[in-house]
């Protein structure tokens, strides 16, 4: 048996970058060592009335790259 729902979701929108990402994409130590995956990663990151900083880029980084939060098959 299989199921099949819809749900409603607004379109993705092109907006500009965020300016908690854009300081943490300006700030070497931060983000000096975020590879490829791991930025587009970060720009997919929407947010409804809030406005993330810097540093919770870095943090979510920083939870990408722990082994805790994710298994390789």
């Amino acid at each position: 048996m299989k199921r099949f729902e819809f749900i409603q979701r607004e379109a993705d929108q092109l907006v500009g970058e965020e300016p908690g990402l854009k300081q943490f994409l300006q700030d070497s130590a931060l983000s000096g060592s975020a590879t490829e995956d791991e930025l587009a990663f970060l720009k997919r990151l929407r947010f409804k009335g809030k406005r993330p900083t810097a540093l919770y880029y870095y943090r979510e980084l920083q939870n990408f790259r722990d082994p805790l939060h994710f298994h390789t098959p």
